[in-house]
């Protein structure tokens, strides 16, 4: 009977942290992100050296691969949607050389400023690892019930772009430096996962379609696309404690 009872007294432990946790999301709302990550652009100058495109892929070079610094804040309307501001400050970078307009000898680079509001839907939620011991056992008990929270997301934001021309784009007359704002279309997938209850690692992985064809200063006669790019932004996601009641109603 004192087995017993002592299964008992173990079982019911164990399920107050798991009780618990269901609505402990309530209580972290909020969220900060800062971080560093890369930039890959695709637009009209450089690329691949034919016209296989491959959907775009092989015009993408990753020599090109150039650093961005971003940070946010984020808030949970329920346990598996989020919005989410995020201000990212990167470069871009393209050349001709090894293209297949190798001979037209054009190559620029650009800052970019980019603000956006998105909106997250997490295919998996998150949780958060709940660990615990008991005194009266030698080793105690660990429990981790922590997941990689995986999401989708999608938003609108605006770019702030100024483009540097480089080699014969310099000189050349095509070069259009009269437009550096354009809105954009993020989207996207990224992924989280706890190292505390209040700290986070994450990743993310998305394109922006831009409004413009002028990212590179530059845009064909015969153009008929916009210009495109790609973050990866690798951040640190603080959660702040707040009260349970939300500003919205789900």
């Amino acid at each position: 009977m004192k087995k017993i009872s002592k299964y008992l007294l173990i079982i019911f432990l164990f399920s107050i942290p798991f009780a618990g946790f269901g609505q402990k999301w309530k209580l972290q709302r909020a969220e900060i992100t800062g971080g560093m990550g890369g930039v890959n652009y695709f637009g009209d100058i450089g690329g691949s050296p034919d016209d296989s495109k491959w959907l775009g892929l092989k015009d993408l070079e990753i020599s090109y691969t150039r650093p961005n610094i971003n940070f946010g804040g984020r808030y949970r309307l329920n346990d598996r949607m989020n919005l989410k501001v995020n201000f990212v400050f990167g470069y871009i970078e393209g050349s001709d050389a090894g293209s297949k307009n190798a001979s037209r000898n054009y190559s620029f680079s650009s800052s970019m400023y980019e603000l956006s509001g998105q909106y997250e839907y997490s295919l998996i939620p998150e949780s958060t690892p709940i660990n615990f011991s008991i005194g009266n056992l030698r080793r105690g008990l660990r429990s981790s019930s922590a997941k990689l929270n995986t999401y989708v997301f999608a938003g609108l934001g605006g770019i702030f772009f100024n483009v540097k021309p480089l080699d014969d784009l310099e000189s050349s007359g095509r070069f259009d430096d009269s437009k550096n704002f354009s809105l954009v279309i993020p989207a996207g997938v990224g992924i989280k996962y706890p190292m505390t209850n209040q700290l986070h690692v994450g990743f993310e992985l998305g394109g922006r379609l831009s409004a413009t064809d002028y990212l590179d200063g530059f845009s064909p006669e015969f153009s008929n696309s916009t210009d495109i790019y790609y973050f990866t932004l690798l951040n640190v996601v603080l959660k702040i404690e707040t009260s349970r009641r939300s500003i919205f109603k789900f």
